[in-house]
């Protein structure tokens, strides 16, 4: 048989000709399952590239004229028979079962309440599973409604600290005398209810800094929307965005819902798509907002690959001012996903030494990690 690593490529090739967008992580399963089991026919070849190649029932016209150019010969009428007629293949006795969806309809009794709605329910419980493992620059169009859907669920990251000032308190950890004895003149000096204060819980500020160049545009429209969704659950939640200069977004969090969000920062980033200067970003923001308090105590997240078109010395002492004023930096570089991946960008290289988190944040599923990332202890 064919190399089946190069066969995957090819196939892969063709799904991308006709508009499917399968992606080297599905390439790489379809070439393990031909080398642990080769096809014997045609039909098993076809539904093995079906489990593992197709990545939405909306793309099966592309999949079979892909199917069709790379190994039926040119008979699309016998391999769309095939598709129709042709049982999937038995599992192995000893394969994994999936457990993390609904049973499907067939299965569930005939008195079921949910019987008539459970096959569309089935299908967005799929659907979900698949896209929150869909890396956020290969989404198509379509996808963004329910990706903005899916990034409104994860969960919001607020970390408190305990504030100065007291509040009056029936458990609290200091006696009140004062209150107390107010409360003794109520009831001609008789001391029948102690008093006693606590103190008080604020959340810590969080800031995002969003890097909208070129390479990192789809992340960035990601991340603010995890933004906005942490704005309208709390306080104290900003938003800024930088390429070759510093934007404030804060305004947008709670003015623009969801459809008008993505056209709203496209018309209030000037240099939106642009080159990146990831140092004196970091200064405008330190000199303008972090030094008045924006991000004192707080924690403020970075979103960027790193690529510093100018000094990166000016990124090294910018994120060592930025040090000093936080509570915790978590840095997002969708690069980290690959294994092979290491910080050699100068802009990632200077800093790296002051971060307290460095994370992924490619897909709605990494979003967790970053929320972990926002309220807990180091993660590299």
């Amino acid at each position: 048989m064919t190399d089946a690593a190069a066969l995957a490529a090819a196939f892969d090739g063709a799904l991308r000709a006709h508009g499917v967008a399968a992606g080297p992580r599905r390439a790489l399963t379809f070439a393990e399952v031909l080398r642990t089991l080769p096809p014997a026919s045609t039909t098993d070849l076809y539904w093995r590239a079906r489990v593992t190649m197709l990545p939405a029932i909306e793309d099966l016209d592309g999949f079979h004229a892909a199917f069709v150019a790379c190994f039926a010969q040119g008979d699309e009428d016998a391999l769309r028979r095939l598709a129709a007629s042709a049982p999937a293949p038995p599992l192995p006795e000893d394969a994994a079962r999936r457990t993390s969806l609904p049973p499907p309809p067939s299965e569930r009794a005939a008195g079921d309440a949910d019987a008539r709605t459970a096959p569309e329910q089935w299908i967005l419980a799929a659907s979900d599973e698949r896209l929150v493992e869909r890396d956020f620059e290969a989404l198509q169009p379509d996808e963004q409604a329910a990706i903005l859907r899916l990034i409104s669920r994860v969960r919001v990251a607020a970390e408190h600290r305990r504030s100065r000032r007291r509040r009056r308190s029936a458990s609290g950890d200091r006696f009140d005398f004062r209150a107390t004895l107010r409360g003794a003149a109520r009831t001609q000096g008789e001391l029948l209810r102690r008093r006693a204060t606590a103190r008080r819980e604020t959340l810590r500020p969080l800031v995002f800094l969003l890097d909208v160049s070129g390479s990192m545009e789809p992340f960035a429209r990601a991340l603010l929307q995890y933004a906005r969704v942490n704005a309208i659950a709390r306080p104290r939640v900003r938003a800024f965005a930088f390429a070759t200069r510093l934007t404030d977004l804060t305004p947008l969090l709670r003015r623009a819902d969801d459809a008008r969000l993505m056209a709203a920062l496209a018309a209030a980033i000037r240099d939106f798509g642009g080159g990146t200067r990831i140092g004196a970003s970091l200064r405008a923001f330190n000199d303008d907002y972090a030094q008045r308090g924006a991000a004192r105590g707080g924690t403020v997240v970075i979103l960027s690959d790193g690529w510093e078109r100018e000094d990166p010395d000016l990124v090294r002492s910018e994120m060592e001012r930025l040090r000093r004023l936080t509570r915790r930096i978590v840095w997002v570089n969708p690069h980290k996903r690959h294994p092979a991946y290491e910080p050699l960008a100068r802009g990632m290289a200077a800093a790296l030494p002051y971060l307290d988190a460095f994370v992924s944040g490619h897909n709605v599923r990494t979003l967790d990690a970053v929320a972990d990332a926002i309220v807990g202890g180091r993660t590299r």
